[in-house]
């Protein structure tokens, strides 16, 4: 579905990734693990578009998508959940959603609010207010649901456990396996690398900027040096605790 192809990309600073390559198989969770600083959030970004590789391929349904501008990746299926969930702060839940919905009709669109609104019951409830008021937690699942308007059938997640407490985690991770069920891949950036392995089908490590490692997910986490070898202390336990 997705292939990365030696894929170099800098800022002004200079290069951030280095010759990456990696495969997302159609029907797969694959995680993209590493330390803070290791690459992981650029690789999302250059898929989506709103980074340009100086060097590398990027093939999605086999089409290549180094030169498109980035408005035209999600028509392809291509939905990014950023770090940080970069919502609308100053509109209502249900308007940052239709947001997610621009390219569809109401009909479409009014089919789309039913599923994000299964998925979250909680959005429904909170629809009419200001989306800077929501909760961390809160936010997340907006973001994910603005996501999926779009109808994706691939999702990009970067750092979908950042800042959550472990109980609204939990859930949000419940509910990614949910939305895979359904059909949807998914290419899931987290610094929580226990929890990504257990959700994941398949895994790349990143170290600066390159990828050291990869392989099924259950055996890397089982792997008694990978921890200390390529991520570091405290990366495979570690979670912010604001709900």
């Amino acid at each position: 579905m997705l292939s990365l192809e030696r894929l170099t990309v800098g800022y002004d600073s200079g290069p951030v990734i280095h010759d990456v390559s990696l495969q997302v198989a159609e029907g797969q969770i694959i995680g993209l693990i590493g330390a803070n600083g290791a690459g992981k959030s650029t690789v999302l970004r250059t898929i989506s578009g709103l980074v340009r590789p100086s060097s590398g391929s990027i093939r999605f349904a086999g089409q290549d998508l180094t030169k498109l501008a980035a408005h035209r990746i999600p028509q392809l299926g291509i939905s990014h959940v950023p770090e940080g969930r970069r919502i609308f702060a100053d509109l209502t839940v249900e308007d940052n959603l239709h947001l997610g919905a621009y390219r569809h009709g109401w009909r479409a669109v009014k089919r789309d609010f039913e599923y994000v609104y299964s998925l979250f019951p909680v959005l429904l409830e909170r629809r009419t207010q200001r989306a800077g008021s929501l909760s961390g937690g809160e936010q997340q699942m907006l973001a994910l649901g603005r996501a999926l308007m779009s109808r994706p059938t691939l999702l990009l997640l970067d750092e979908p456990s950042l800042g959550l407490a472990p109980l609204i985690v939990r859930n949000v991770f419940r509910i990614i396996r949910e939305i895979h069920a359904r059909g949807v891949t998914v290419l899931l950036v987290e610094q929580n690398v226990n929890l990504a392995l257990s959700c994941a089908h398949h895994a790349y490590v990143l170290q600066s900027g390159r990828v050291v490692l990869e392989g099924d997910a259950s055996r890397l986490r089982q792997d008694s040096g990978l921890m200390s070898a390529y991520l570091g202390g405290g990366t495979q336990t570690g979670q912010a605790v604001n709900g």
